[in-house]
């Protein structure tokens, strides 16, 4: 049985992380003009092609994946809980990174996190009652309305502002400061997973087969769903990519958060949100890597390599 008392839980280090999300969507919205949002609000069919995969196709699968594993009960409601949360507010910079619509994934992330506090329940709960083992060691939830605003207003929407704001009236400056931010608040969330990790060094070790194989499996379903909504979406290769990592970066520090406050820090619970939240940032930086590399070798005319070739806005 896995003990919640070998799971190492700092509530300082949750605000810890928000302020590092936070320097990364201000770097990601320095970089961003107003005219990227009328873009997206032209073509709803993309963010709904997102949120489908989000709420409706990612909590379904889990299920089917959580019938398939015997894992633990602790483990199957975790990774329900994972699916049931929104994306994460750090999915926007890895958009960024990769040369996806970063407007589009914002907005999702905005969109997506204000559903949540409607959504997150429902779909845990609904979802849960499928799996008998997991359903019976459920206890109720509650998800806290006003943390997820105060989370989302810290995390995602002052950034934001402040740095559409800033770029709008001081270019300059904005595009100085963005180049800073991308270089610092990167190395901040390594920081920070290496001193998660390393506190929690003996959890993970004692449990790393299990939980990287279950978190790998699951976070690989989530990228390919939100990559497979968005082909079948028939959208453009920018706005597939927001799909993709949107979907397959999910707010694990919320799942945490509720673990810790709604559970009592169950330990099955807590490790596979907790390995989530260090494996999705290296599985999402490492498609965003694909994407760049996909993206400059389409810039390239195989047929003459000293020529650029023509290529569409499609990213």
């Amino acid at each position: 049985m896995i003990e919640t008392s070998q799971v190492y839980f700092n509530p300082d280090a949750q605000w810890l992380l928000n302020l590092v999300l936070a320097s990364m969507i201000l770097g990601v919205a320095l970089d961003i003009k107003m005219q990227d949002f009328r873009q997206v609000a032209k073509k709803p069919k993309a963010i709904g092609a997102g949120l489908i995969a989000q709420f409706i196709l990612l909590p379904a699968t889990t299920l089917l994946l959580t019938l398939s594993l015997d894992l633990p009960a602790g483990v199957e409601l975790g990774m329900m809980l994972v699916a049931a949360c929104p994306g994460g507010a750090i999915s926007n910079f890895v958009t960024h990174l990769s040369g996806g619509n970063t407007a589009l994934s914002i907005s999702m992330t905005a969109i997506a996190s204000a559903l949540s506090i409607f959504m997150l329940p429902f779909n845990f709960l609904f979802w849960s009652q499928f799996n008998e083992p997991a359903s019976s060691f459920l206890t109720r939830i509650d998800v806290n309305t006003q943390g997820i605003v105060i989370s989302l207003l810290f995390v995602l929407a002052v950034p934001l502002a402040l740095g559409l704001i800033v770029k709008h009236k001081f270019p300059n400056s904005a595009k100085k400061a963005h180049k800073v931010l991308n270089v610092t608040s990167t190395l901040a969330l390594i920081g920070f997973i290496a001193i998660a990790v390393i506190r929690n060094q003996h959890s993970f070790l004692v449990y790393f087969n299990l939980m990287f194989a279950v978190v790998l499996i699951h976070n690989a379903v989530a990228f390919a769903l939100g990559f497979f909504a968005g082909k079948l979406a028939s959208l453009n290769n920018r706005d597939v990519k927001a799909t993709t990592i949107e979907v397959g970066m999910q707010n694990s520090s919320l799942a945490l958060a509720i673990i810790f406050t709604q559970f009592d820090g169950q330990a099955g619970m807590a490790l596979i949100s907790a390995f989530w939240g260090t494996w999705h940032i290296v599985s999402g930086l490492s498609i965003a890597l694909v994407f760049r590399l996909l993206m400059k070798a389409q810039k390239v005319d195989p047929l003459n390599a000293n020529h650029p070739a023509k290529h569409n806005n499609q990213g």
